[in-house]
């Protein structure tokens, strides 16, 4: 592939540059320096934010580590699962017919969200709490005396509606992490408060989308108060999962505009959703929409492991979002009038996508230290911005439409030269040409990538995957902001008791057929247990409420010879709208039989087969006899054979998903040794979009390409189990070729025992085509039992391997870009790991090792 490197501007160019500003710069010198002209043009462009510093101790980031807070107790551990044997139910629960008022007339104005007005959104319950019930799920915030009048102070009812029937920060209360969920209802209104909205573990926090409401932070507000905290401090920011806020305008409008104050501090990790949020300052003032803090309670000062954001605005202020985590994809957010758009503390992998900055001093800003791993910028827009992109480590910018503005990139202070990239592909870091890898690699010699000070590379072929605009399709969150409470169906009503133990199967495999097509099927909070495959028949809606779990039991799950899908979406050949938003998918006792989802068609249009906000947990919860039986060490159970399989005819659209195998236990101090086969395995040719995933701790891959065509992908963050390699993989399960399976045997000649471990990534096969793969995050921890501390290269790494191809060349069409790795030997290997290509001491950055582009 064709590289061209891209020189310095000569003196004599009109592309302005801005060195760096020092740390004791005054707002009227920045400003100042921003009001630069040439003799072509005049510009003044707003002022960015001032400089900022931070030096964190990366092992602040670590993802997890034993903690000595305590859960409380639950009525009942799910110590055994009945029934192991489908089982009836009474017949006249599953006697429901399709309902007859299917016409619904979508395209009438609706006065009224449906939430407000469903009555499945109050069937909810929590199956294995005391009372569970009669818990309340759904609160909403006026039934706690919450005025919305703009003039009542408001923040203690909304911290009462959170806090009501016991709830308590980091899972210390009677329900654990996962036992109290509760959906916080705004309904629309301008709400006043004075003080700090704290969310918990569990809080899905949900506005009315057809008149946001408005949380506006009193003029009597603290120097330094944050509106809404969703950094729940009783656990680590790393641990803060299950947490979400959507549909609110947050305002900081009428605080004085030199006090410092925050819109949200989103300290989070993954299972966390922040979508559809307007954030609202004054114009030249000192606040901040979105900060991520876990330092409150204890807690270190890390922001947190988290996966997506997306659909967001931000209108005046210094700066929108100030990034503290590991890794994110960012989509569709909006920046108007502000300092600095993004202001990057710190972030080891993060992808903007869909990024639209107009009249802000820096768009990007990641050059405010070295310890950034590498930023993504595509697909995006700036119009009148003093600099489109500030970087100081690896950076790559796709098909950015820039006007009025500045330079389009500054490294360490210096312009890089470049303007308008619409339809082009630039990158400034370490880069690896594929072909010319083939050509130099003989037997395990590695080679030295090109260091590039700024490189165009051949236009990323997009293939089908593009929209009409030419930008990657993406999808917002199905709300059915058009659609009546008539419109939905509760699962309860259809027969299914979400109680954990009643077999499900029936009731809801009948209400799917009956509303396929006609009504949108609810599931209220609960455990819904089924014992045989649940078909999801083309033209169903689904969605739940705070993350309702459904959970496979018994024998059809078993037999690993003859995996079969608890969640099969379609047939194959079938064609029509699948979207299913807000659910969870579990197994409720070790069956290596089980396939949690499977796809197997596709839609008449991009993304009609969509999975919003839906997650997997296998293991660490109360509600799974995983919790309690899967304790021994160096023995892991062979819990579910594989979490996602996206087959070859699907096509399928994901954002915002975490497939999580658990490391520890959010209900109790249960040991967790759990070892699922595999993790998301993809062989789709029609079209597969994946925004802000996660697959952590899977025994023989986390990720596997199959063959497959038209992959998009924005972030994949990826841990290597902690208990391997003890015992080494593929144990405990033996590699099965008819699915693929890797078989470690290249690591027989090396002998070296962290060679036995998870491939993060494996792309396989010689019919693959067109990968465009943007933000991997791939991270070792431990090694063996009891968190054990890494054993390789004296204690620097714990891998060897971590992402491997086999079978491509020049024609498949395959680009990594922005791999980042943690203490792991080799980044990239070819053919089963016998052929060594990046090394992570050739590519020393990030969390250990960092490559800008990877292009076959």
């Amino acid at each position: 592939m064709h590289i061209r490197t891209v020189a310095e501007p000569p003196a004599s160019s009109n592309i302005n540059s801005i060195g760096m500003m020092p740390t004791f710069i005054t707002r009227a010198v920045i400003h100042s320096l921003f009001a630069f002209s040439s003799a072509q043009a005049q510009q003044q462009y707003k002022q960015p934010a001032p400089v900022y510093v931070i030096q964190p101790d990366p092992q602040q980031y670590i993802d997890w580590q034993p903690t000595t807070t305590g859960q409380g107790d639950f009525r009942d551990r799910n110590t055994s699962v009945t029934p192991w044997q489908p089982s009836d139910i009474l017949a006249a629960l599953l006697d429901y017919p399709r309902p007859e008022a299917c016409g619904v007339d979508a395209s009438s104005s609706q006065q009224d969200f449906w939430l407000a007005d469903f009555e499945g959104a109050h069937q909810g319950s929590s199956p294995f709490l005391v009372s569970g019930h009669y818990y309340h799920v759904f609160r909403n915030v006026r039934d706690y005396g919450a005025k919305g009048d703009g003039k009542t102070d408001d923040t203690d009812a909304f911290n009462r509606a959170i806090t009501d029937e016991s709830r308590m920060g980091g899972g210390m209360g009677s329900g654990g992490s996962t036992g109290q969920p509760a959906l916080i209802w705004i309904p629309s209104g301008t709400y006043m408060i004075s003080s700090s909205v704290q969310l918990f573990i569990g809080t899905q926090v949900i506005g009315d989308p057809l008149d946001k409401p408005v949380i506006r932070l009193s003029s009597i507000a603290r120097n330094g108060t944050t509106a809404i905290d969703g950094y729940d401090f009783g656990q680590p920011s790393t641990n803060n999962f299950y947490i979400g806020l959507r549909n609110v305008i947050i305002d900081t409008t009428k605080v004085a505009p030199n006090a410092t104050v925050y819109g949200l501090n989103w300290a989070v990790s993954q299972a966390t959703n922040l979508i559809n949020v307007d954030f609202r300052m004054p114009a030249d003032s000192s606040h901040i929409g979105i900060q991520m803090d876990g330092s409150r309670g204890g807690g270190d000062s890390g922001g947190g492991s988290g996966l997506f954001m997306g659909d967001l605005t931000f209108e005046g202020g210094l700066i929108g979002i100030l990034f503290n985590n590991q890794q994110y994809a960012i989509k569709n957010c909006n920046f108007t009038n502000v300092g600095t758009g993004i202001a990057v503390k710190h972030a080891f992998v993060l992808n903007l996508q869909g990024i639209h900055c107009k009249d802000v001093g820096i768009c990007v800003d990641a050059g405010g230290n070295d310890i950034t791993g590498s930023v993504g910028l595509i697909d995006s827009t700036c119009d009148t911005c003093g600099t489109v992109v500030n970087g100081s480590s690896q950076i790559l910018l796709e098909n950015i439409a820039v006007k009025n503005s500045g330079p389009t990139l500054k490294i360490n202070g210096k312009s890089r030269g470049i303007s308008d990239l619409i339809g082009k592909t630039y990158v400034d870091g370490h880069v690896y040409d594929h072909p010319d890898v083939r050509q130099k690699s003989t037997g395990n010699t590695t080679i030295t990538p090109v260091a590039s000070n700024g490189t165009f590379l051949d236009y990323t072929e997009r293939g089908s995957l593009t929209g009409a605009d030419g930008r990657y399709f993406t999808k917002r969150l199905p709300q059915y902001e058009d659609l009546p409470a008539s419109a939905f169906a509760s699962i309860k009503e259809c027969g299914a008791r979400g109680d954990g133990v009643t077999d499900d199967t029936k009731a809801i495999q009948q209400a799917l057929n009956s509303n396929a097509g006609c009504k949108i099927t609810y599931f209220p909070h609960g455990v819904y247990l089924v014992t045989d495959t649940i078909y999801i028949p083309p033209g169903s809606r689904i969605v739940g409420q705070v993350w309702s779990t459904i959970t496979a039991s018994g024998k059809h799950f078993s037999d690993e010879k003859n995996p079969q899908p608890m969640i099969q979406v379609g047939k194959k050949g079938e064609v029509g709208l699948v979207e299913i938003t807000d659910m969870l998918f579990t197994v409720s006792d070790v069956l290596p039989g089980t396939i949690l989802v499977q796809v197997n068609m596709r839609g008449e249009n991009q993304g009609d087969v969509s999975f919003h906000n839906t997650h997997f947990r296998i293991g660490g919860a109360v509600d799974t006899r995983l919790e309690t039986a899967c304790q021994e060490e160096s023995k892991p159970c062979k819990a579910a054979f594989m979490v996602v399989h996206l087959t070859k005819q699907s096509s399928s659209y994901w954002e915002n998903s975490w497939l999580w195998t658990a490391d520890h236990d959010l209900d109790g101090k249960y040991n967790q040794q759990i070892g699922t086969g595999r993790g998301m395995y993809v062989e789709a040719r029609e079209g597969t979009w994946l925004l802000g995933t996660g697959s952590e701790h899977h025994t023989l891959y986390a990720y596997q390409f199959q063959d497959a065509s038209n992959v998009f992908a924005a972030l994949m963050q990826v841990e290597s189990p902690y208990w391997q390699p003890v015992p080494q993989a593929p144990a405990p399960w033996t590699p099965d070729s008819k699915w693929n399976d890797p078989d470690f045997s290249s690591c027989e000649q090396k002998n070296v025992t962290q060679c036995y471990m998870q491939w993060a990534l494996r792309i396989v096969g010689k019919e693959t085509h067109t990968l465009a793969l943007y933000g991997q995050g791939n991270w070792v921890f431990f090694n063996g039992p009891n968190y054990g501390g890494l054993t390789l290269d004296g204690g620097v790494n714990g891998q060897v391997n971590i992402v491997d191809l086999q079978d491509l060349s020049r024609d498949n069409n395959v680009a990594i870009y922005n791999l980042n790795t943690k203490s792991v030997q080799n980044m990239i290997t070819l053919d089963g790991g016998s052929e060594v290509v990046a090394t992570s001491a050739a590519n020393s950055g990030s969390w250990g090792g960092v490559i800008a582009a990877y292009l076959v």
